[in-house]
Formats: C-alpha cells, sequence, structure tokens
C-alpha cells in the first residue's frame, strides 16, 4: 500500500514539473512581444501644411508661428507650402511590428489671427503623436495657456509607409485631419472657422 502511495506521489511531483516547464516555456515565447516597444533616442516630425491649406489660412488672417525649438521652413512652386520640424522629445517609444507607439515632442506651434487688435492667438504645446495601428493616428495637444486643455486636434486614418533600416525608422505620409474638437478650439481662440485643414506628418527616428 505505501509503495502505491509512492507511486502516486512520484506521478504528483512529475506532473507538477511538467507544468512549470509548459509555464517557463510560456512565458520565455511571450517575452519578446512584451519587449518589442522600442525607446527612441532621437528623431523629429515634419508637420506640412500643402499648398491649399497654406492658401486657406492666409485668405483667414492665420498665421502659424513656431516656438523654439521648432523650426519653420517653406517652399514656392506655384504657391507656398509650410513645414514644421518638431524635435521628438525623451519618453518616446515604438513598436514596429505592431505599429504602435507615442511620440512626444519639443516646442510649440502658434496659431495667430493677424487681422485683430490685439492679435487673437492659440498656443499648441505638449504635442503628441499616438500611433495606435498602422492606420489609426491622432495628434495631441494641450491647447491654451494655464489652465490648458488636452485634446485630439488632429486624427488620421490612412495608410502611410513604413521603412525600417536597422535602428533609423520613417513613418512618411500621415494625413491629419482637423478634429472637431480642434475646430472648436482654433475658433473660439481666433474667431474664425478652419473647419477642413488639414496637414500632413512625416516622422524619422532612431530606437535604442
Amino acid at each position: 500500500m505505501s509503495h502505491t502511495r509512492g507511486g502516486y506521489r512520484r506521478h504528483a511531483v512529475t506532473a507538477v514539473v511538467v507544468v512549470l516547464a509548459l509555464l517557463i516555456v510560456a512565458l520565455a515565447a511571450a517575452a519578446p512581444s512584451m519587449a518589442a516597444s522600442q525607446k527612441v533616442v532621437s528623431g523629429d516630425t515634419q508637420l506640412t501644411f500643402a499648398k491649399d491649406q497654406v492658401t486657406a489660412l492666409t485668405l483667414k488672417n492665420i498665421a502659424v508661428i513656431p516656438v523654439t525649438p521648432v523650426v519653420f521652413g517653406f517652399q514656392w512652386d506655384n504657391g507656398v507650402k509650410w513645414w514644421f520640424d518638431v524635435p521628438m522629445a525623451s519618453g518616446s517609444t515604438f513598436d514596429y511590428t505592431a505599429k504602435k507607439g507615442i511620440f512626444y515632442h519639443d516646442g510649440k506651434l502658434r496659431f495667430v489671427n493677424v487681422n485683430t487688435s490685439p492679435q487673437k492667438s492659440l498656443l499648441m504645446g505638449g504635442l503628441r503623436v499616438i500611433v495606435t495601428n498602422s492606420h489609426t493616428f491622432a495628434l495631441s495637444s494641450a491647447v491654451g495657456t494655464a489652465p490648458t486643455t488636452r485634446a485630439d486636434v488632429f486624427t488620421a486614418s490612412n495608410t502611410p509607409l513604413f521603412t525600417r533600416q536597422g535602428k533609423s525608422i520613417k513613418i512618411q505620409g500621415i494625413q491629419f485631419a482637423l478634429t472637431a474638437a480642434g475646430a472648436v478650439a482654433l475658433r473660439s481662440a481666433l474667431g474664425v472657422d478652419l473647419s477642413g485643414l488639414t496637414l500632413n506628418a512625416d516622422l524619422q527616428f532612431k530606437t535604442k
């Protein structure tokens, strides 16, 4: 009888060891996916207003002014397009396989109604590009001055081009459109309706 009990014990111990081994294997297999999000060590986002959007803004007397360290540039080719290079800040992460991440930025953009005295303006700071998947994006901003409110001021649902070479990654061709919340914030601050405003975004960065 004791011999039988000893056999049961050995089988029970063996079963526990097998279960633990399977659990270790499962955790090891899951580890790469849990660690797939990589820290972004450097990069910038280029926000571009196409020629038709610049025309629409200027017709409504709206200027977009960069706040350091954002860099402004323009190109003339039968019309003007504006772009703003916004440097990425620490804390940004990205998972290339899942196409998911969040990009924090330094600097701000100020929308100004130049036809008012004193000039009405809206400051957008704490810019974040939020990538939910390969075709879902948001440009989030702290709107106004203290106390600020955070809102997704632009969103996009197109599929841009994702490329990777070593630790260098590019996301090119995000087509952002102004959200209802963004339109309300701009209208309240500037006194003009900018519904329908769009801008394009291109991200280039390096991961750790």
